[in-house]
């Protein structure tokens, strides 16, 4: 299709380009893109929000297409290298599932249009789109958000988490042989919150393939402040070691909240980097004390970051693992539990504004990103923070990325009972003889076994390495509660009167939530402290049983449903409240600020949580299958139905 481009430029530039026609894909039949508003502008292409219009649903996705002058004036190069750039991507997402570090790319073509008398084809593709919740949607609006609101920028704990995922990045896309050239903090998007917090890195609109001398000719290319001087020379040094540099800068800026050389061009960029001064942590306003107390960590940060940043690429570390593994023992060293700092997490919690503690249900859209009636019948479904999940059925795994589900074949183990989210991109897969695999796109292996292996595990939480709780299921006896401390298990606690456990979620520390029915009828509600030996029945709902359950350790709440009624567990005890619906409650979920969220077969309810009432919010009587499964952020819900229909609200 060709498009006119005469005309006064309109503040939605890349709509006003092609007009009100959708995109068709040129690989997927029935695909097609249609643009909903330009989100961004940079120096080689536009973005903007578009909904990926397919056969069995429609998925939120951003466009990516090349400024017609850019094509125009570098002729066929830039075409070219887009393509190869695109090709060089597209092997990052052969691994099933994905790289969870690198923001997925789902499709790619072109499109013709009319500049300047003459037609130019201008190269797009699609990638994820990426919610970013209540602290926004990029590594440098996380940061800014982390100053203005506790004063302080990433603490160790943190700012750890968030290395090993861009170094893990880097190392893959470094893999592909592919070099970034513009890795910097609003090019490293960001989803979730506390342990589950996952990066992306975006944006390779300049990025080149390894042993090419430069992508866009004598333009200058790279961010001042991130850009390595080699760049902006244009000598064939650009490798691996040139993305280290940016890192460097990176990492700076997430401990202090301020760019580690303060320059408006990247001339200036390159003169500081060849000096020999280098900004000191210790001079960094909001450094966090639990760093700016250790004065020798200080300093050997201090020297890491000058050497991944040497004007000499060769004098640099030579990966970003490289760097990874010097800085990280020194970020490491005396810090606490590994848990989300208490001053970033109330900084979350208390966001609620009076907007938000009285939502309107009313704001939601709905959509349905994958309709509802696949063969085949999900057993468990473990959610990622960008919204993707894992869920074994009886005949193996499959992984929803966001836009459609994939078979992985064969499955990594089988029978697969059970699944649980261990970290960004690894998961924990239960099979028979009570034993607990860990598993990657990468790796599985198995991480330990039941002492008894005549039974399952069939629920578990908590944390592997510290504290974790698990549901250890028999068809002869009682269901047990296991515990596992320090890596050694404790004395398991033996569910006399108890047919089955359903759910197993922590409240806090060493409180356990566990839920089920009762083996003479009724649910059964109790807390367990397994450091104690000890369980406290709470009393049953009038439930015939709780099926299902989910929690906010960060406040201490949680939430179980079964028939019709949800239970509540917080700091002041459990309630219970009795919904007028037909069918039963088969899935909830807690969001971050609080938000709870029940859903049975075609409905979904929505409270704003301290005890407020539920509102239905979604009703359709055609979506017949339970749902199994949802996953809640601020602004978000995707809720998915045991035969893999995938339903997505997003907040007005």
């Amino acid at each position: 299709m060709t498009r006119s481009l005469t005309g006064d430029e309109s503040r939605d530039r890349l709509r006003w380009i092609l007009g009100q026609t959708p995109i068709a894909s040129e690989s997927y039949a029935g695909v097609s893109y249609r643009i909903e508003r330009t989100i961004g502008r940079g120096g080689f292409a536009y973005a903007a929000l578009a909904a990926r219009i397919a056969p069995d649903g429609s998925v939120p996705v951003v466009i990516k297409m090349m400024r017609p002058e850019v094509v125009a004036q570098n002729g066929e190069m830039v075409t070219r290298l887009f393509k190869k750039e695109v090709v060089a991507l597209g092997r990052l997402n052969e691994r099933v599932p994905p790289s969870p570090f690198v923001v997925r790319l789902l499709d790619a073509g072109a499109v013709t249009v009319a500049s300047d008398s003459r037609s130019v084809e201008l190269p797009w593709l699609a990638i994820e789109y990426v919610h970013g919740g209540v602290e926004g949607e990029t590594l440098a609006k996380r940061v800014r958000y982390a100053v203005e609101h506790t004063g302080l920028a990433f603490d160790a704990e943190r700012a750890t988490l968030v290395i090993r995922q861009m170094v893990a990045a880097l190392s893959e896309i470094h893999a592909a042989e592919i070099i970034h050239r513009d890795f910097k903090p609003s090019n490293v998007l960001s989803c979730g919150f506390g342990c589950d917090e996952m990066v992306k890195v975006s944006d390779f609109g300049i990025a080149r393939p390894t042993g090419m001398a430069s992508t866009f000719g004598d333009l200058t290319l790279g961010s001042p402040g991130y850009v390595a001087p080699e760049q902006v020379h244009l000598r064939n040094e650009i490798g691996p070691a040139t993305d280290v540099f940016s890192l460097g800068c990176v990492i700076f800026f997430l401990l202090t909240g301020e760019k580690y050389f303060e320059v408006k061009s990247t001339l200036d960029g390159v003169m500081a980097a060849a000096g020999s001064e280098r900004r000191s942590l210790t001079r960094a306003r909001f450094l966090s004390p639990e760093i700016a107390e250790r004065g020798e960590a200080c300093r050997a940060i201090d020297a890491i970051l000058a050497k991944a940043t040497h004007t000499d690429p060769r004098q640099r570390f030579q990966s970003a693992q490289e760097l990874s593994h010097a800085l990280t023992p020194w970020l490491g060293a005396g810090t606490s539990s590994g848990k989300p700092s208490q001053r970033w997490v109330s900084s979350v919690m208390s966001a609620r504004t009076e907007r938000t503690m009285a939502r309107d249900p009313s704001t939601f859209s709905w959509v349905a990103r994958h309709n509802p009636g696949g063969s085949s019948v999900l057993v468990d479904v473990a959610w990622e923070a960008d919204g993707h999940c894992l869920a074994p059925t009886a005949d193996g795994l499959r992984y929803w990325d966001g836009s459609a589900w994939t078979e992985l074949s064969p499955p990594p183990v089988s029978p697969i009972h059970m699944v649980r989210r261990l970290g960004p991109g690894r998961w924990l897969l239960s099979s028979d003889a009570g034993r607990l695999h860990v598993f990657s796109a990468d790796d599985c292996f198995e991480a330990l076994a039941y002492p008894e292996p005549s039974r399952r595990i069939t629920a578990f939480a908590g944390d592997l390495d510290d504290l974790a709780v698990l549901v250890a299921s028999s068809s002869s006896s009682a269901p047990e509660l296991g515990a596992r401390c320090g890596r050694h298990f404790l004395k398991p606690l033996a569910l006399q009167g108890v047919a089955s456990i359903s759910a197993a979620v922590r409240l806090d520390r060493e409180r356990f939530w566990i839920v089920g029915r009762r083996t003479e009828g009724g649910a059964f509600s109790a807390l367990y402290f397994p450091l104690d030996w000890r369980l406290v029945e709470l009393g049953a709902p009038g439930a015939p049983a709780l099926v299902t359950a989910a929690s906010q350790p960060e406040r201490g709440a949680a939430l179980a449903a079964g028939g019709r009624h949800v239970v509540r567990v917080g700091s002041e005890g459990s309630t219970q409240v009795e919904l007028p619906v037909p069918s039963n409650w088969s899935a909830c979920a807690v969001d971050v600020l609080g938000g709870e969220w029940v859903a049975g077969a075609g409905r979904v309810w929505f409270s704003p949580g301290e005890g407020a009432a539920f509102q239905e919010v979604w009703s359709d009587p055609s979506w017949t299958a339970p749902f199994v499964s949802v996953s809640a952020d601020a602004g978000r819900v995707v809720v998915v139905t045991a035969d893999g229909g995938v339903l997505e609200g997003r907040g007005g």
